[in-house]
């Protein structure tokens, strides 16, 4: 991100408006993020836990470090390494990959989608990266 106000530009909640074909894939998978929250360093969005067992959530909304290389957003799963989210171009979010490029849109909170209504939760803590996937807290 180029400087300060950019990235005050891109803070806030944003949402999946459309997706529209591409050309140019990168070669990489489209992520499956529909809505996520970006501020200051962090952002908040829904994961999916898929093994069982695995420590999660209560509601599988994550809040996560968050750092910028360049113009492009990324964060840092609970038991992951650093996960591109989307680039931010021309006042919004872009994710491109699979011949697909989504759009997100910025929206005022009650626009969020009711599935995803729980990434409002208020005073909601960052991640402890200290939690092992099986549960407890490394030391």
């Amino acid at each position: 991100m180029r400087n300060k106000n950019d990235r005050h530009q891109a803070e806030g909640t944003w949402q999946f408006e459309k997706e529209i074909p591409v050309e140019d894939d990168l070669g990489k998978l489209v992520n499956d993020v529909f809505t996520f929250l970006y501020e200051d360093d962090t952002v908040t969005l829904r994961l999916l836990t898929l093994r069982s067992g695995q420590w999660k959530s209560d509601d599988d909304f994550y809040k996560l470090s968050a750092k910028w290389e360049g113009n492009t957003l990324y964060y840092l799963p609970p038991f992951g390494s650093w996960t591109e989210l989307a680039m931010f171009e021309n006042d919004h979010f872009v994710n491109i990959g699979n011949g697909k490029k989504r759009i997100f849109k910025k929206i005022q909170n009650d626009e969020v989608v009711e599935w995803n209504r729980n990434i409002l939760k208020a005073n909601r803590d960052r991640h402890d990266y200290g939690i092992k996937p099986v549960g407890g807290i490394e030391k």
